[in-house]
């Protein structure tokens, strides 16, 4: 009878403690992890084809709560193209913390990835709720800390165009753009 008794007096006070501990929770940056759940449509004429239509980005934190946002796709094949809702956790902003980058997928054959990409706000201990404004226009966006720039890459044949930019007041600022020749780079 002492045993459940106890036991009764454990269930209790978890039942308590538990939403008292929750209620108190900072979350920080490494507390949180990530998946992602592509969705697809399919063409009423022919079933066999379907393309992708949205991507949800599932943000839990340490307590196990879960924010749900929805991310555009490219409209290809999902049959055919890969890439659609990886994550990448980098610090895109440089301010020593790790944002969320999540694939809407590639644009053709060269690849050309884009991103749509969230901040962490340290002082709310969250992340942003918009979008970075701009930054799904980056193809294939490659993080330069040292120089504070996120630098874009576009492929179409022979055809290269580099793209630079940085942070200027809290928004992407394109710094520099370059269009290359690929047989020239190779050589």
């Amino acid at each position: 009878m002492k045993h459940s008794a106890l036991v009764v007096l454990l269930v209790i006070v978890a039942c308590v403690t538990l939403p008292a501990v929750a209620r108190h929770y900072v979350p920080e940056r490494g507390d949180f992890t990530f998946k992602s759940q592509v969705f697809q449509s399919c063409d009423e004429d022919e079933d066999h084809f379907c393309h992708a239509d949205s991507i949800l980005v599932y943000i839990t934190d340490g307590m196990g709560r879960t924010e749900v946002r929805s991310v555009w796709a490219e409209p290809l094949d999902t049959a055919d193209w890969r890439g659609f809702g990886d994550i990448l956790e980098e610090d895109i902003n440089f301010d020593g913390y790790s944002d969320l980058m999540v694939c809407n997928g590639p644009v053709n054959t060269f690849g050309n990835f884009t991103y749509t990409a969230f901040l962490w706000d340290q002082s709310s201990h969250s992340f942003l709720k918009d979008d970075v404004k701009g930054f799904d226009e980056i193809y294939d966006p490659i993080i330069h800390p040292g120089e504070k720039h996120i630098v874009g890459v576009w492929r179409l044949d022979n055809d290269v165009d580099i793209s630079t930019y940085e942070w200027r007041d809290g928004e992407l600022v394109l710094i520099n753009s370059e269009h290359l020749n690929y047989n020239e780079l190779t050589e």
